[in-house]
């Protein structure tokens, strides 16, 4: 439907051109920075520490599928043109993976989570694809950006289910994993396919000890991995989601979805959801519906405005165009609490 919607505007393939908007502008453009110097690739997930923003990870269809390096991007002058930024190396994951999620307490970045990537099956969060890092998507490491021959540190593990495409936010000390996915499980004989993460996790910096929070209301995950989902140092707004027909428990048992994911075109298999965590109150609220059905679009929160981009539709239209499977499409918010 792309090709016929708007021919030659969708190619398929991995990309490593590299753009940034100055969003306290208003009347700013998208600006090209110097490409991902790595293989292109996606699923990277990433970090913003001072003035320098560090990105890990990721997967493609080729060899070697999954990926372990990093860099870091920073100005190297004003920032006024290309040539004003540059790209530096940084440690190596402990292990090859995508669609972690990261997030940063004290100047540390936190990594939690993810998943293997073979090419053939897909993705792996019980363990890496040979079967040596057990329990990979319910890892956690931490990195002091300041030190980086020190390299990644292993601290508790969460004790929920092992997940990939999920969010880790920081508020207050505290360190929120919620919502998320398993890869592909294969459990007593059936394959159940991708399976939705409901439990929910937040882990003490401080006392490094991990507590489980409340239940997602209804079955879905797929949160986006961003830098900043956060909305006045308390709410955790969760755009998009998907929801897969069976959920995987702490325990490894498995039961049916619940609930009722919205969506805008039911054509898209995708949703259009929009929750928001309040992470004082440990509940679950809702904000307008997306409009359009959209899984993990880039998104980040700023002040009282959140901007989304890209992300994965099943194609839609919004304000009568329409936008791609994987769309150009930029949303840009303004927050507002019912009631104030």
């Amino acid at each position: 439907e792309d090709n016929l919607r708007k021919p030659g505007v969708y190619p398929r393939g991995f990309l490593k051109k590299v753009w940034g908007l100055d969003v306290s502008k208003q009347d700013a453009e998208w600006e090209q920075l110097p490409d991902f110097p790595g293989e292109a690739r996606q699923g990277v997930f990433s970090a913003i520490v001072g003035e320098r923003m560090y990105v890990w990870g990721g997967f493609s269809y080729t060899e070697p599928y999954c990926y372990d390096d990093g860099f870091a991007l920073s100005r190297n002058g004003n920032g006024t043109s290309s040539n004003d930024w540059k790209w530096e190396a940084l440690p190596r994951l402990p292990w090859k993976m995508t669609s972690a999620a990261m997030a940063v307490a004290g100047g540390r970045i936190y990594l939690f989570g993810g998943a293997d990537y073979d090419g053939v099956r897909g993705f792996y969060t019980e363990a890496d694809r040979a079967g040596d890092h057990k329990r990979m998507g319910a890892a956690l490491f931490v990195l002091d950006p300041g030190k980086p021959n020190e390299g990644w540190k292993s601290l508790p593990e969460c004790p929920g289910t092992p997940r990939f495409v999920h969010t880790l936010q920081h508020v207050d000390g505290k360190l929120y994993a919620i919502g998320g996915a398993t890869g592909d499980l294969v459990k007593d004989g059936q394959n159940y396919g991708y399976c939705s993460v409901v439990d929910n996790w937040r882990f003490d910096v401080d006392r490094e000890k991990w507590e489980r929070l409340r239940d997602t209301p209804v079955s879905t995950g797929n949160f986006p991995k961003s830098s900043n989902l956060v909305y006045r140092n308390r709410y955790i707004l969760l755009p998009g989601g998907h929801q897969y027909a069976t959920i995987v428990n702490p325990d490894g048992s498995t039961r049916p979805k619940y609930g009722t994911a919205s969506q805008k075109r039911p054509a898209s298999g995708l949703h259009n959801d929009f929750y928001v965590y309040d992470t004082q109150r440990d509940l679950f609220g809702t904000g307008d519906l997306l409009p359009i059905d959209n899984n993990l679009p880039m998104t980040v929160v700023r002040g009282e405005w959140i901007y989304m981009l890209g992300g994965e539709t099943g194609g839609g239209e919004v304000l009568g165009e329409y936008f791609g499977h994987h769309p150009d499409l930029f949303l840009i918010g303004r927050i507002s609490i019912v009631g104030e």
